[in-house]
């Protein structure tokens, strides 16, 4: 009955309105698609993997991990098993800090040197210091057993600071690395428990005190209490103590001598802090000590005879930062440097024996450095004139940024040249002109008049200004800023915009360092290399930490790096604005560019060929203004270290790379010739970059030596002939051509232009019979020339001082006035004087 009444209800009811598309969601296809598997033998090994049991694949998993963990510490313990029984290994703080050698192996700088610290008993340290220590660094030392989960766990998951006991920490700082890693904390948690089976804790309290590192070069509490409060560790008070244990996360940095005292001082009260909430001494006593006047020792010993302090200063810095200034001292490195000691006296030289006259023009500083162009290693540095000096001498101007001023132009010129922008021929208007904005430059000289133009090899030559505008506006600033990155300058903005046209005349400030290494791209072929101070590092047990690998980078074009060396070797060109004033004596090859900053407040000279860069920068460091500029200041100190590295050796040439042509152009324009002419001179081109403007060739006129006369004297070139004329205008002097010399019946040896022939005669096989002597003839009362043999005949007298003519009466009739009779003088058969008469 009730099935029938539940029939009937349900035949009432409506059915839902269902969607179109309602239940083909709920459909399940009738094919499963099949997983993707990789090809070849991965894709084996994915399919076998799939056909795995659950717990097989667990067990593949755990097992590996499980046989790490398990490993590791057994092997790291074997290997340090020697160095945890040994105390004196355990502590490693004999034999520490640091030695720098030059490139022969000779140490010039060593720093922090000790081969053997006695120990502090734990008895002879103050309570103070051992409370403050623990309260700050691990209240429950003597709790536990090397470690501590919670602080592990929450040093694993922060990656910071924190979590490691006393313990741990004296295994970190004398058997382990200080790298920061997962491995690393596991390998330090098992020596730690290792540490603590050999040793009491009071015994490992004592370890620590008696090596950890407090800065200042202190290794020890008895070193720390000695270099900061010139004291011993059993009278250290609690703020001398807290002060100490507070250096201990970061000792250079928190060094109240040497380090930010303010963050000396926040260390001490935190320290404080924690040794009032761990019960070791009252509110009062902590503010006593807070408030408490500490008088500080001497710190560090400095080494400050060195023969380069500012370049052992940049090679520890450099250690620091890569490996911690700790590990350095306490690994007692022994670092084998790229100084040369030889060329490092050379440029402190040079820079000592210009000092006198950059004193008297206003200067008080001078830098240098010499860089090795074809690896980066840097030869000697001097960062200042006098390192001694209370004001300045301790700041590194090599690395310190100043404005360049000329000296900046060949960064953008090389690029514009690499980049077939301009062509060393390229030829630019030297006017006073604005440049946008009210920027009207002028050059240094103020003789853009008489020039009126100038090419880019004479621009760059006479550090021309306007020109060197002219060539950035064409290149472009943000293609200039990108060109002087790509050559390693780091010191320009990428925000572009900040910079204008004054950025071609050197207005943006670059450490010498880097421009020096900016040219060393010129240098060698456009490769350039990161520059490098260190070739070799040794730790005290002889093991190689670091080995020098050179990998260098193509900063620039073969091509453009050619064409700018070509440029700024030409001493010929320069020596109309320079002369020879920083020009290497010698004819050597060596490019050169100085620098002058507004109002001669900076001075520079950078130099180079294929073996050396030799940079220069003289000035003040409060930037006052001094008398004189680049080529007077800085240019003898480069000409001087430069003539002396390079004595004795062969002169090197710029290697001409594949792609670089020279033709001849034309001076006006900078058109290329058709050929060579008196207006035109040879230039170098990239051979895809040659002039697009041409030019007419005029003859060239050349000095000759006329062989005819013996005279120098100008031809235009294609009258040339080798018969008439000689290029050795030096030598110049007439032919020679053998004669009979009349006068004595000899051959002799005449300049051709002397050749009379009433003297000589061409006939040299005659020459004996040919002589004639001088007489007076009688008839005539002449003095004549005739041969030797008719002398003698009765018409010719010798004695020619008294020559007149003889009276005769049948030749003396002047009344008749016969045919023969001229006005009453006897005229002869030869009136010239000079016929032989046919019978004398």
């Amino acid at each position: 009955m009730d099935s029938l009444l539940l029939k009937k209800k349900q035949s009432k009811m409506k059915p839902a309105r269902m969607g179109r598309y309602a239940n083909l969601g709920r459909q399940k296809s009738p094919h499963r698609r099949p997983k993707w598997t990789p090809p070849g033998k991965l894709g084996e090994f994915v399919t076998w993997w799939r056909g795995l049991p659950a717990k097989k694949k667990a067990l593949f998993i755990v097992l590996p991990i499980l046989a790490f963990l398990i490993i590791v510490p057994v092997v790291t313990y074997i290997m340090l098993a020697n160095d945890i029984k040994d105390p004196e290994r355990l502590m490693n703080r004999n034999n520490t800090g640091i030695v720098l050698q030059d490139t022969n192996g000779k140490a010039f700088y060593s720093v922090g040197r000790a081969e053997h610290r006695s120990d502090v008993a734990l008895a002879n340290i103050s309570d103070s210091m051992k409370k403050a220590l623990i309260a700050s660094e691990d209240k429950d030392f003597y709790k536990h057993g090397g470690f501590n989960p919670l602080s592990i766990l929450r040093a694993l998951v922060t990656r910071t600071g924190g979590g490691s006991t006393l313990t741990q920490q004296l295994v970190k700082n004398t058997l382990l690395s200080d790298e920061h890693s997962y491995f690393r904390k596991y390998q330090e948690l098992f020596m730690a428990i290792a540490v603590e089976q050999n040793y009491s804790k009071d015994q490992i309290l004592a370890m620590y005190l008696n090596s950890v590192y407090f800065g200042e070069n202190a290794f020890g509490v008895e070193e720390a209490a000695k270099a900061y409060f010139n004291t011993t560790p059993d009278k250290l008070d609690v703020a001398q103590s807290a002060m100490l244990v507070g250096l201990l996360p970061a000792p250079t940095a928190y060094s109240p001598i040497s380090g930010n005292k303010n963050y000396a001082k926040e260390r001490q009260n935190t320290v404080l802090s924690r040794m009032v909430k761990n019960g070791f001494i009252t509110e009062d006593q902590k503010n006593a000590a807070a408030t408490q006047e500490l008088a500080y020792g001497a710190g560090a010993k400095k080494n400050e005879a060195s023969i380069a302090p500012h370049f052992a200063e940049m090679v520890i810095s450099q250690l620091s930062k890569k490996y911690g200034y700790e590990k350095v001292m306490r690994s007692g490195y022994q670092v084998k440097t790229t100084l040369d000691a030889s060329a490092q006296q050379t440029l402190t030289g040079n820079i000592a024996t210009q000092m006198k006259y950059i004193n008297r023009m206003g200067g008080s500083n001078a830098s240098g450095i010499i860089v090795d162009p074809t690896n980066g290693e840097v030869r000697a540095l001097a960062g200042s004139a006098d390192y001694n000096n209370e004001k300045w001498g301790k700041v590194n101007m090599v690395t310190t940024a100043r404005q360049t001023g000329s000296s900046f132009k060949p960064i953008y010129y090389a690029n514009a040249l690499a980049d077939g922008t301009i062509t060393p021929a390229t030829v630019f208007d030297d006017k006073v002109k604005d440049f946008g904005g009210g920027y009207v430059p002028r050059d240094a000289d103020r003789r853009e008049t008489s020039r009126g133009k100038a090419s880019v090899r004479q621009a760059l030559n006479w550090s021309l200004n306007i020109p060197s505008v002219e060539v950035m506006q064409k290149y472009g600033i943000s293609k200039s800023i990108s060109a002087a990155k790509k050559l390693g300058i780091t010191t320009l903005s990428d925000n572009t915009s900040g910079y204008g046209l004054s950025l071609a005349l050197g207005s943006a400030e670059i450490p010498l360092v880097e421009m020096a290494n900016a040219y060393a791209a010129f240098a060698n072929n456009g490769q350039q290399y990161d520059v490098t101070m260190v070739s070799e590092i040794n730790n005290k047990f002889g093991k190689q930490i670091f080995a020098r690998e050179h990998k260098g980078r193509q900063a620039i074009s073969q091509q453009g790096a050619y064409l700018i060396s070509n440029v700024l070797s030409d001493a010929a060109t320069r020596a109309r604005i320079f002369g020879s004033s920083i020009t290497v004596p010698g004819n050597r090859t060596v490019a050169v560019k100085t620098g002058t900053t507004n109002d001669n407040r900076d001075a520079w000279a950078i130099g180079y060929n294929p073996q050396y860069v030799v940079g220069v920068w003289v000035g003040n460091n409060d930037n006052t203004v001094m008398r004189s500029g680049g080529s007077d200041m800085a240019g003898p100190i480069f000409k001087g270290t430069m003539s002396a590295l390079l004595k004795g050796k062969a002169d090197v040439k710029f290697n001409v790379p594949g792609g670089i042509v020279q033709r001849a152009v034309c001076r006006e324009n900078g058109g290329l010739a058709a050929k060579a002419g008196g207006n035109t001179y040879n230039e170098y081109f990239m051979s895809g970059a040659l002039p697009t403007e041409s030019c007419n060739a005029e003859p060239t006129t050349i000095s000759v030596c006329n062989l005819a006369t013996g005279k120098v004297e100008s031809i235009k070139e294609d009258e040339f002939s080798e018969s008439k004329y000689s290029k050795d205008t030096a030598n110049c002097k007439a032919a020679v051509e053998q004669v009979c010399d009349l006068s004595t019946g000899k051959v002799v040896s005449i300049d051709a232009n002397e050749y009379n022939s009433t003297k000589y005669s061409r006939d040299t096989a005659n020459c004996a019979s040919s002589q004639r002597v001088t007489v007076c003839d009688t008839q005539t009362g002449k003095i004549v020339a005739i041969p030797k043999s008719q002398a003698t005949a009765s018409r010719y007298s010798r004695d020619t001082a008294n020559c007149v003519a003889k009276d005769d009466d049948s030749d003396n009739d002047n009344t008749g006035g016969g045919t023969n009779n001229n006005g009453g003088s006897t005229t002869p058969s030869n009136p010239g004087g000079n016929t032989t008469p046919t019978n004398p």
